[in-house]
């Protein structure tokens, strides 16, 4: 009986113990966009592209990327990867700016893009992998933009 009279007094305390806190960091958005893309050197076997991305950062706090990788398509066909293993940062609810080096895998593809007449923009997709510390992890935090770019910017990739 003298339990039951305690019940309601033991469900009020235990309304101000903390809860179970993860020691997993919640981020914002990343978002990361092609700003540009133009032709770099390359081989008879490889073909490069130099991809101009910008990353948007929409969280509160400043955010440390120690390395990235991408993959672009055009028109929904995969077109090439990049990778890039320079850290950098991006202050709170601010952008940068970086260049990669796309490695064209699909140059056949690329060469019918630009085959189109009377199109001005093509629709791509640029799946990214943004790799960043927290402690002594590192964690992937993947994102994905889907957009159009200009098509005159790729004319001179023939």
């Amino acid at each position: 009986m003298k339990f039951l009279r305690l019940l309601p007094l033991l469900c009020a305390s235990l309304l101000f113990l903390p809860g179970c806190v993860s020691n997993t960091a919640k981020y914002g958005e990343i978002t990361v966009t092609v700003v540009d893309i133009r032709p770099a050197g390359g081989t008879i076997f490889e073909s490069q592209a130099v991809l101009t991305l910008r990353f948007i950062n929409e969280n509160v706090m400043p955010f440390g990327i120690t390395g990235t990788t991408h993959k672009l398509y055009l028109n929904g066909n995969y077109v090439g990867k990049a990778v890039n293993d320079q850290a950098f940062g991006i202050p709170p609810l601010n952008t940068a700016t970086r260049e990669v080096t796309l490695m064209l895998e699909n140059t056949a593809l690329l060469r019918q893009v630009l085959a189109l007449r009377g199109e001005s923009e093509i629709a791509y997709r640029l799946e990214t992998v943004i790799l960043t510390k927290e402690g002594d992890l590192t964690v992937k935090l993947p994102t994905r933009t889907e957009d159009r770019l200009d098509l005159k910017t790729l004319q001179d990739l023939r």
